[in-house]
């Protein structure tokens, strides 16, 4: 008995290793820990732009956690101020007044004006000044002409001198001139009416004494 019942149970073993076998040829069943396939061409993309998110994300991080610092200044940017050293300034020499040549001529008709003008004008340091007499007496107006070759320094001190004096001042400028400044005078200052000149008296001749006839005689009456 004890025999039979051993191959009893050997049996059963052997019919159940053979059920498992074909039950594991037919079905297949998922080893425990083996990973999922993936979703697909989606699931990359997905992925992909994640990673673009966090790229940017970082980079954004980065450049707002920098200091902005203020660039420093360069000295040699600096433009340097020239300094006019004293000698500059001393290096220009004033014109030699006593060479500038002045003509003055009274335009008034006013005896002493030309004289009066040329004490003036040297007590300026002008002393090569001539006087004349100008064509027209009846002058108004003050007449300046300056040379073109003659320095600003002694056009504006002459001019400002004779608007000084003078009612009207007029000034012109010439590009050669035998003199270096030529003034025909004109009315002062404080001068209203310009005086007329002096006529000249003619000497009435003396008048001829005529003799007169000698008288006629008186007849004699004759007595009768």
């Amino acid at each position: 008995m004890e025999e039979n019942q051993g191959e009893t149970q050997t049996q059963v073993v052997q019919e159940t290793t053979h059920t498992t076998e074909s039950s594991s040829s037919g079905v297949s069943f998922p080893t425990v820990g083996q990973p999922k396939k993936s979703g697909g061409p989606k699931t990359l993309l997905v992925l992909g732009v994640l990673v673009l998110l966090g790229i940017l994300g970082f980079v954004i991080f980065k450049n707002s956690s920098k200091k902005v610092e203020p660039e420093p200044t360069s000295s040699s940017t600096l433009t340097p101020v020239e300094m006019l050293s004293p000698s500059a300034s001393s290096t220009a020499k004033p014109a030699d007044k006593s060479k500038v040549k002045i003509q003055i001529q009274n335009g008034t008709g006013i005896t002493g004006e030309a004289a009066f003008l040329q004490t003036q004008l040297k007590t300026l340091g002008y002393t090569t000044v001539t006087v004349g007499n100008a064509s027209s007496q009846d002058q108004t107006v003050t007449t300046v002409t300056f040379a073109k070759s003659l320095s600003s320094d002694s056009v504006d001190e002459l001019t400002k001198k004779l608007k000084e004096l003078y009612k009207e001042v007029e000034v012109k400028t010439v590009a050669t001139s035998t003199n270096d400044v030529v003034i025909i005078t004109g009315l002062r200052k404080g001068a209203t009416v310009k005086p007329s000149a002096t006529p000249t008296l003619k000497t009435s001749a003396s008048p001829t004494v005529k003799a007169s006839s000698s008288p006629t005689p008186t007849p004699t009456p004759t007595s009768t």
